[in-house]
């Protein structure tokens, strides 16, 4: 190694940097040195900065080779940002060594980054990345061709999607146009002399000779979207086609992984993290005594993100029920803990595109925040819309939950980004409302979420008791179920 490195004393930072690129280690420990001493404010954060990119870089050298035979201090890296125990202090250290490391949620579907990337690096998951030449299923050897005719049907979708909404406003142009042109040909004076109204003008008749321009116009654009139409429906069943094709052969869940796919995998796990802290957060990735939450040392450890998923699984039983040729399966999502000081879980994918049926969404969720079980929260409410969404596919504004939500914004003229407004609601859903605490908005959106994101029914009972509006939903309910024969 080099003179910075052999210059440490045998220490926990010392065993992360060993056998690392000399090159990259001298770069982390000089920064980290300047950092540490420098009094400045402006130019302690510079120093701040290059300590944060330096650290990335060491990350992504460690991860490109990380197997289970690993070091635990290297993979704490990976894990909690953990890079000098110094940065910590007694009590914080303790916290963070403490946690179990070879620690099993039941479900087996929550991971530290460690734990993913070698899952991912070893063919048992399948890679973030979006690139279609990176993850490869070993038993599908035309799987490439199939993502590629996939993606260009996609594509002619969204086309004939927008052309189709130039055509629509042509055609409400058009027709605004001839409702004005027979406003001006219906009015007439009254003759005084006969007491009945007068013939076309010199001007109505040329109006006249306009409608059956625009009439002519009108018919041309009808006709141009009833082609579009067909078309789109033709492809959209083609792309349905596709996806059941891949739900049907999704037998095997081995990939083939390459360095490349494991580079793209620890630059979308980096990604996760930055949406996790969001963008007015703290940037800075090292585990570092100054930068821990203070509100709570109940993080986001792996027992604590089960426990809190399963509190909002309790409120919200159907969320992670997935319907897909009319079965339905409990299908939980993997959840991925990533480091750093975030405040807000995020749905990082839904599910798989190409198997609606059975493949699991994913979910990013930070470990260290000032509230863990908000975080949780955020990201269920994130994945609860999109999966929505997306299994609505293109009627989302018109079917299901997107759709009645998407109804109640526009038609109360809402501003804002629609899934940002629903999360918003989802949680007061959740950690409000189903105490009994009214603070939704209206009783508008109280019909919609316990229409499509129900509480359980013990829970409604209890509700019934504690207001109007509750009663009220609970007695339509009972009623609903009593005409169609449910109890």
């Amino acid at each position: 190694m080099a003179k910075l490195y052999d210059s440490l004393p045998d220490s926990f930072l010392k065993k992360v940097l060993k056998d690392e690129n000399p090159e990259i280690v001298e770069s982390v420990l000089m920064v980290k040195s300047q950092f540490e001493k420098e009094q400045d404010k402006d130019k302690k954060a510079v120093y701040r900065d290059r300590l944060a990119s330096a650290f990335w870089n060491l990350y992504n050298e460690i991860g490109m080779k990380l197997s289970e035979n690993t070091s635990k201090e290297k993979r704490l890296l990976l894990r909690f940002g953990l890079l000098d125990l110094k940065y910590l202090s007694t009590e914080e250290q303790q916290l963070v060594l403490s946690q179990n490391f070879e620690e099993k949620d039941t479900e087996e579907t929550i991971f530290y980054l460690d734990e993913w990337l070698i899952a991912v690096s070893k063919g048992k998951i399948k890679p973030s990345v979006t690139d279609e030449s990176s993850p490869r299923k070993t038993n599908q050897k035309n799987d490439s061709a199939q993502q590629a005719k996939y993606e260009r049907i996609a594509g002619l979708l969204e086309a004939e999607k927008a052309s189709y909404a130039n055509a629509a406003e042509k055609k409400r142009i058009l027709e605004d146009a001839m409702g004005s042109l027979v406003s001006l040909i219906n009015s007439h004076q009254i003759d005084p002399i006969l007491g009945q109204p007068e013939s076309y003008s010199d001007d109505q008749l040329r109006k006249l000779d306009e409608l059956s321009e625009t009439a002519r116009d009108l018919k041309k654009v009808d006709k141009e979207m009833s082609t579009i139409r067909r078309s789109h429906y033709e492809k959209y069943e083609e792309l349905r086609t596709l996806e059941n094709e891949a739900a049907d052969n999704q037998t095997q869940t081995s990939y083939v992984v390459d360095a490349r796919t494991m580079a793209s995998e620890i630059a979308s796990i980096r990604q996760m993290t930055k949406m996790c802290v969001g963008r007015q957060g703290n940037h800075f990735p090292v585990l570092f005594s100054g930068f821990l939450p203070k509100e709570t040392l109940e993080y986001n450890f792996k027992a604590k993100a089960s426990n809190r998923l399963k509190e909002i699984e309790n409120l919200d039983p159907s969320i992670f029920q997935r319907t897909f040729r009319q079965n339905t399966l409990r299908i939980l999502p993997y959840v991925i803990l990533t480091p750093g000081y975030g405040n807000f879980g995020v749905c990082w994918e839904p599910y798989d595109k190409y198997n609606k049926a059975t493949s699991k969404g994913r979910i990013a969720v930070p470990i260290f925040c000032r509230n863990p079980k908000f975080a949780v929260t955020v990201g269920i409410g994130d994945f609860r819309w999109q999966v929505a969404k997306e299994m609505a596919g293109y009627h989302w504004m018109d079917e299901g939950l997107t759709g009645r939500y998407y109804e109640y914004v526009s038609s109360h003229r809402i501003k804002g980004d629609i899934k940002t407004l629903f999360i918003n609601d989802y949680i007061l859903w959740i950690t409000k409302e189903a105490e009994g605490i009214q603070k939704l908005d209206s009783q508008d959106i109280r019909y919609i979420f316990w229409r499509f994101i129900p509480f359980p029914d013990k829970i409604k009972e209890e509700l019934s008791n504690r207001g109007y509006y509750y009663n009220d939903l609970y007695k339509k309910e009972m009623s609903f179920r009593m005409s169609q024969g449910k109890t």
